[in-house]
C-alpha cells in the first residue's frame, strides 16, 4: 500500500469511527427524553445505554468474520450503509406508540 492509500484508509476509518462515536452521543442526549415521554427511571435508561453497547460488541466478532470472507472494503460499506439506513428511519421516526401506551405517567 503506498502512503497516500494508507491515508486515505485512515481517514476513512477514523469518518466510520466519527458516525458510531455521535450515534452513542446522540443516545446519550436522548435519555431526558426518553424519561419525559416515556416516563422511564434510571434502570430503564441504563439498559437502552447497555443494550447499544452490547450489541455493538456483540457485532464485532460477526463483523470481522464477514471482512474476512468477503472483504474488508465491501464489508465496511455494506456495514455502514445499513447503519446510515437504521439512523435515517430512526431520525424521521414519529414516535413508538405501543410504547407510549404502556408507559405510566412521569412522577412529577
Amino acid at each position: 500500500m503506498t502512503g497516500d492509500r494508507r491515508w486515505l484508509a485512515l481517514v476513512v476509518l477514523c469518518l466510520s469511527l466519527l458516525a458510531i462515536v455521535i450515534d452513542n452521543t446522540i443516545v446519550n442526549v436522548a435519555l431526558p427524553t426518553l424519561v419525559r415521554d416515556l416516563g422511564a427511571d434510571v434502570s430503564r435508561l441504563q439498559w437502552v445505554v447497555d443494550a447499544y453497547t452490547l450489541v455493538f460488541a456483540g457485532l464485532l466478532l460477526p463483523a470481522g468474520a464477514l471482512g474476512d470472507r468477503y472483504g474488508r472494503r465491501r464489508t465496511l460499506l455494506a456495514g455502514l450503509l445499513v447503519f446510515g439506513i437504521g439512523s435515517t428511519a430512526a431520525a424521521y421516526a414519529s414516535g413508538v406508540p405501543a410504547a407510549r401506551r404502556r408507559a405510566p405517567s412521569p412522577r412529577r
